[in-house]
């Protein structure tokens, strides 16, 4: 008997307030679409910077002409900027 009168209650209400249900229920739809749309976007993104470093590999070197001179105040490593030499290179041709 309670399950038959809480559902007439419910019938009656959405029956009653026929916008109001309709709108709470484009409302849910919505909220559950932008939330699944963002994750997507969001594991999309991930997956696409993965790949883009993963491209690179783990036994790659990459030397860019540029200033030998920092400004600021010292970043740790970064700021170390020193000129390479012909040393350097036979060190990272010797490299495995």
């Amino acid at each position: 008997m309670f399950y038959r009168d809480f559902l007439n209650l419910t019938t009656s209400s959405f029956l009653a307030a026929r916008l109001r249900s309709f709108l709470t229920g484009l409302g849910i739809a919505i909220g559950i679409a932008a939330v699944i749309l963002l994750t997507s976007i969001g594991e999309g993104l991930h997956r696409f910077v993965l790949d883009e470093f993963s491209q690179f590999g783990t036994n790659i070197i990459t030397v860019q002409p540029g200033k030998t001179q920092t400004q600021g105040g010292n970043v740790g490593a970064l700021g170390s900027v020193r000129p390479l030499s012909l040393a350097d290179a036979d060190a990272l041709r010797r490299l495995p």
